[in-house]
């Protein structure tokens, strides 16, 4: 079995250099490995890290997460996708717990569980309510997938038509929503993906309720944001809530 794991980024050459090297010391077996940087036009190191470290950069003149997702996937030459955020260093057993799920073959998806790398109580407090949550809704059979790291079948994605690009956050818990018409989906608990908290640590509250009510209203109306700035580029917490 191939993987592609995709790594979505845009001025995120602080996390990215780490995050590649949490993928090459992966415990796969005799699986084969490849990574895809996806950059939106970075003007940091992320373009140069990736070149280096990665097996392919796919560059893109527009940002998004969904876009940079589907622009990786398109590259991919996997029989699964795996996609993580740049900024999380992966436990070196994730792959190995992922292509061992896979190897049911009416999965067609996984999510690894979140786990915060820095931070406090609070940031602790919000990944562990967030996976419970996770957990809660899977039992009742809804998928909803944090997009930290996940893991798709190919074939199965590419079918769904990949990630909702007008969506700005809440296109992870739409595509693991769909896909699970297709056939099996799982959580995966014993799979670390060590996050930053770095959105908790300077918007605090304001980046939880900005989840939580743009979550609550793709449920309700298949609509969510369609802006969601970069940390770096909020001074107030009430940045991220701007539409403009």
């Amino acid at each position: 079995m191939k993987v592609s794991v995709i790594i979505p980024t845009f001025q995120e050459g602080k996390f990215l250099r780490a995050c590649i090297e949490s993928v090459r010391r992966q415990t796969a077996g005799s699986a084969s490995v490849e990574i895809i940087v996806a950059d939106a036009a970075s003007t940091d190191e992320t373009q140069s890290i990736a070149r280096t470290m990665a097996d392919k950069l796919v560059v893109t003149t527009a940002r998004g997460i969904a876009l940079g997702r589907n622009a990786g996937a398109k590259e991919a030459a996997g029989d699964l996708v795996v996609f993580i955020d740049a900024d999380v260093v992966l436990d070196d057993n994730v792959l190995r717990d992922i292509l061992g799920a896979f190897q049911d073959p009416d999965l067609v998806g996984a999510t690894a569980v979140g786990v915060p790398q820095d931070g406090g109580p609070w940031a602790r407090a919000v990944y562990v309510g967030t996976y419970v949550l996770v957990r809660l809704f899977h039992v009742f059979g809804l998928s909803l997938f944090p997009g930290i790291c996940v893991a798709y079948r190919a074939n199965a994605f590419r079918a769904i038509g990949g990630f909702r690009e007008d969506l700005a956050i809440s296109e992870d818990i739409d595509l693991s929503r769909r896909i699970r018409r297709l056939g099996r989906t799982r959580v995966l608990g014993t799979a670390k993906a060590f996050v930053s908290t770095r959105r908790l640590q300077k918007n605090g509250l304001s980046v939880v309720l900005f989840h939580v009510y743009h979550h609550i209203r793709y449920l309700l109306t298949g609509a969510s944001a369609r802006r969601y700035p970069k940390t770096e580029e909020t001074s107030h917490w009430t940045d991220i809530w701007r539409t403009r």
